[in-house]
């Protein structure tokens, strides 16, 4: 039996939380305070067995801020639905009541917390809202301001009740089914090896008692311990002591007190369990004291796991869904990704909270929840839907998650890029504008290649819908059409293949004219298609950026002066350094194929210099840059006294693409656009002193 959806109402930062599919396991990955927590502290109003019933009444502090209030009338819901019990006949029972599907068989079950019927005492009495007729769960009340203040002083906390009933009918009540399919939250591993060292809150303890040694052995060691104690309480101090602390009892509260004090050794069977401890080595010389914190971390969520499958396993067994907060807490990052990959490959009632890279980098893509906060505020999550990715396409995307940028998982923006180039220059160029990505929780991510398409359904509307921008080299190449019809414009062709999961309708009519584009030859003096400045426009509108050529390329008139420094720290040779600067005079000049080679052949690996560390130095100097407005308009020759737009820096050609992107990046985070309208310089008055001056300016 698996979680298979959840609905969350008006319960602390959630307005209507839905998570559908839910997954089984589950990995719940977001920000600081988009909560996680609460998540499951809703999951457990209905499910967790252990919870008092008292603290299933909720006080204000659990109701959402923003919406209607406990003396407004509001109600409360989690609405949880449960699948994969088709074979379990016991299951099958319990839950016969809580049917609303059979194909496939899900049980729901919902936690409601509402105002009470009230009877009518005079015509300024009120009553919280009834029950449904269909048995539905309402929707929030949201009552006129008139009837609001009506019950300002008539419903408090007092006037509230909850209740768990299944299917839809709230009158169905089923509160005892949570300890069949019961939910138990681990809090964050922090303080186990203080567990671990106390028997009535170790689980070892807890494990012997459901699993207890074989009654003839322990009959057998009891009477052995028995004899023990026996010659033990015979010595001749422990005789001593017992007379002594006699003596001591009588002398300070006199005989008549009744105390007879007498010194044994523990042994009833609960004693003997007990005393039972957990060594780290095989011959028992090592306690757990001298365990580090991750390993008695490892050792505790082993032992409850034991328990919870012999549990499960008995014949009357519980079906627990167990949920750890945080569990990376003092792991090593190789051992999260070893411990955890095994966990989630061997668990389906499993469901973890965490902001590990590590843990979510071997997690099934299948098995994400991703929570955020949307534009509006309002807390959202998103799971991956199983069919979304093609097998191939979603081995390949967990691969590149366990050995590369896991962070795109928890970041507030994405932008993907090809290769390592990109990954060093785009940040640069960011700072030269003025920002820090990382400071607005934006991640560079390369694709390390060209094949962006799974990327952008992973990270598209249909799948965890973040915000993401993709930037891709242009490849304007004229190769033969009838061997290589793919490789021409291989940029835009990226980009199509981008927009089919982004945008289908715009997709296909891209797909249509670009087929019809690739027929023409590249013109020889290195000019563009007709018609390909408007798929590369119709592309940024999705956020699907498409450089001219390759970015070294398309960036020299920006950056040559930059470009020519960095390359002249890395190479040694005055033939080297002067060819690059030809090679750079030829690029700003013109961008036929044999000016293009001539640079991109001196940025090579094979060459004087790798392309990566290359673009490592070169980053170092965009940084520098202080006046990247003033050099986009002198490249523009744009009017000195108004914003560059997005339209005029796609026209440009070349860069124009890339510093649109960046353009869009700083209106997400500084609110500004790239090159922003020169501020109006203040004059003075005539006689105005230089005070008032400051005055109209501050």
């Amino acid at each position: 039996m698996q979680l298979s959806r959840v609905r969350v109402r008006n319960f602390r930062n959630f307005e209507d939380l839905t998570i559908d599919p839910f997954p089984s396991p589950a990995v719940i990955v977001g920000e600081n305070g988009v909560g996680k927590s609460n998540l499951l502290a809703a999951l457990r109003l209905v499910l967790d067995p252990d919870l008092l019933d008292r603290h299933r009444v909720l006080g204000a502090d659990d109701i959402r801020d923003s919406g209607p209030r406990l003396a407004q009338g509001v109600e409360v819901s989690v609405e949880i639905e449960l699948s994969g019990f088709d074979d379990d006949l016991d299951a099958r029972s319990v839950l016969d009541g809580a049917i609303v599907s059979l194909e496939p068989l899900t049980a729901r079950l919902t936690y409601l917390f509402r105002p009470r019927r009230r009877p009518v005492t005079g015509t300024a009495a009120t009553t919280g809202p009834s029950a449904p007729e269909t048995g539905a769960v309402q929707d929030s009340a949201r009552p006129s301001a008139e009837a609001a203040d009506a019950a300002e002083d008539a419903l408090t906390a007092a006037d509230y009740e909850w209740t768990i009933f299944g299917g839809t009918d709230p009158g169905n009540s089923m509160r005892n089914v949570k300890r069949y399919a019961s939910f138990s939250v681990l809090p964050a591993l922090r303080d186990t090896e203080q567990d671990l060292g106390r028997p009535e809150r170790s689980p070892l303890t807890r494990l012997l008692r459901e699993l207890p040694p074989a009654p003839e052995n322990l009959k057998q060691t009891l009477t052995k311990m028995k004899q023990a104690r026996a010659q033990l309480a015979d010595d001749s101090n422990v005789k001593h002591l017992t007379q002594q602390l006699t003596d001591r009892i009588i002398a300070l509260a006199g005989p008549r007190l009744g105390i007879v004090p007498s010194l044994d050794f523990a042994g009833r069977e609960e004693d003997l369990l007990r005393s039972v401890q957990l060594y780290i080595d095989a011959a028992g010389t090592r306690d757990i004291g001298r365990a580090s914190t991750g390993m008695a971390n490892v050792l505790y969520l082993a032992l409850l796991l034991e328990r919870l499958e012999l549990r499960r396993s008995a014949a009357e067994g519980e079906d627990t869904l167990l949920a750890v907060e945080e569990p990376e807490a003092h792991l090593h990052p190789t051992l999260q990704r070893h411990l955890f990959f095994h966990l989630l490959r061997s668990l389906d009632r499993l469901m973890l909270t965490t902001h590990s890279p590590h843990i979510a980098a071997v997690t099934p893509l299948t098995s994400l929840v991703l929570m955020y906060e949307g534009g509006d505020g309002v807390v959202q999550a998103k799971a991956v839907p199983p069919a979304l990715l093609e097998e191939r396409e979603r081995k390949d995307l967990e691969r590149y998650l366990n050995v590369s940028r896991a962070e795109v998982l928890f970041a507030r923006g994405i932008v993907l890029v090809e290769g390592i180039a990109e990954a060093y220059v785009v940040p640069a160029l960011a700072k030269a504008a003025g920002f820090d990505l990382d400071a607005y929780g934006i991640v560079v991510a390369s694709v390390e290649g060209t094949a962006f398409t799974p990327y952008a359904r992973l990270l598209g509307p249909d799948g965890l819908d973040r915000q993401f921008w993709i930037l891709t080299d242009g490849d304007q190449t004229d190769l033969d059409i009838g061997k290589f019809p793919h490789l021409r414009e291989g940029g835009l062709t990226r980009a199509v293949e981008s927009l089919d999961a982004l945008a289908p309708q715009t997709g296909q009519d891209c797909r249509t004219r670009l087929e019809e584009m690739r027929q023409l030859a590249l013109p020889a003096d290195g000019s563009a298609r007709a018609g390909r400045a408007q798929l590369v426009e119709d592309a940024a509108r999705h956020r699907v950026f498409v450089g001219e050529h390759t970015m070294e390329v398309d960036i020299a008139r920006l950056f040559h002066g930059e470009m020519q420094a960095a390359f002249d720290e890395l190479v040694d040779g005055s033939v080297a350094r002067q060819n690059f600067a030809d090679a750079l005079a030829g690029a700003r000049a013109g961008t036929t194929l044999e000016q293009r080679e001539a640079v991109l052949t001196r940025i090579d690996k094979k060459k004087e210099v790798s392309k990566g560390r290359y673009a490592q130095r070169l980053a170092a100097h965009i940084e520098q840059v202080d006046d990247l407005p003033t050099r986009i308009r002198l490249l523009l020759q744009a009017r000195p006294d108004a914003a560059v737009t997005h339209d005029e820096l796609m026209r440009m050609g070349g860069c124009g693409p890339l510093l649109a992107l960046i353009n869009q990046l700083c209106l997400a985070c500084l609110g500004r656009p790239l090159v922003p309208a020169p501020e109006p310089e203040l004059t003075p008055t005539p006689g105005a002193e230089p005070a008032d001056v400051v005055s109209a300016a501050g």
